[in-house]
């Protein structure tokens, strides 16, 4: 849970920002974007959200299963839910690499950041076998098209446009099982198939985020649909707690990113 308060540094410009774009499309019915969030930053758009009774706000980042996504803060005449994603100032990109050269995604973040691109003007980045699609506002477009040329040493070629998005998408599979509590080492006992303990060490050890956010709390409590990152076992979202097994247990149903 996000206190608005308790907000420090980074995050409380964030909250300014958002309080912005919120005024500007309330009193002056002005259609503000800002992006690209992580998790976390998303939590804090709700909040602060929440807090102004407004509504008029969606979020999107290129594709239904987007990560980062910009948000979008609209007159009250809008309705969020009808306007197209095109709306968005979102331009996916397509690198090609020789197919014998490995790339991943950390590789193409540095490269982008070493173009002094800034993180809040790229989504995400899927890196496949000989090609990447990832996402960036179209400001950035312009240097990206002009300068974005290697990868490391790598040589790439960019184009606009999401080529073969669909066999980069991470897939969502589904797992279910049942579970002692909601507690988060509960939880996370279960998806890594380790013992209570073993997922108690990984959690003091910071290895855990919820919604984009370390948690350390042992006995915190899980929701559904919170988001869970476990540092080499990968991410996972929590669909629904229902119903108890005969012996006591709660049964669970997640979501494991693919």
């Amino acid at each position: 849970m996000i206190h608005l308060k308790e907000l420090l540094g980074d995050e409380k410009i964030l909250q300014s920002r958002f309080q912005d774009a919120i005024d500007s499309a309330r009193v002056r019915n002005q259609t503000k974007f800002i992006g690209f969030l992580d998790i976390r930053q998303q939590e804090i758009l709700k909040a602060v959200s929440a807090a102004a009774g407004f509504s008029s706000w969606r979020l999107y980042g290129g594709f239904p299963e987007a990560e980062r996504k910009v948000a979008a803060f609209f007159p009250d005449y809008i309705q969020p839910d009808e306007m197209p994603p095109d709306w968005f100032p979102i331009l996916p990109l397509t690198a090609h690499f020789r197919a014998q050269d490995k790339l991943s995604h950390r590789d193409f973040l540095g490269a982008l950041m070493g173009l002094r691109i800034s993180r809040e003007l790229v989504g995400d980045i899927l890196v496949g076998s000989g090609l990447a699609v990832f996402f960036a506002l179209e400001k950035a477009a312009p240097v990206l098209l002009d300068e974005f040329r290697k990868v490391g040493r790598v040589g790439i070629t960019l184009s606009e446009g999401a080529q073969d998005l669909e066999t980069l998408r991470p897939k969502l599979i589904q797992m279910t099982g049942t579970v002692s509590s909601t507690r988060l080492d509960a939880v996370v006992a279960f998806l890594t198939r380790l013992s209570r303990g073993n997922a108690q060490e990984m959690i003091r050890q910071e290895r855990v985020k919820v919604d984009g956010q370390v948690r350390t709390d042992i006995a915190g409590q899980v929701k559904e649909q919170n988001l869970l990152s476990i540092r080499g076992y990968g991410k996972y979202v929590i669909s629904s707690f229902y119903g108890v097994s005969k012996k006591g247990r709660l049964h669970i149903a997640v979501g494991h990113y693919q």
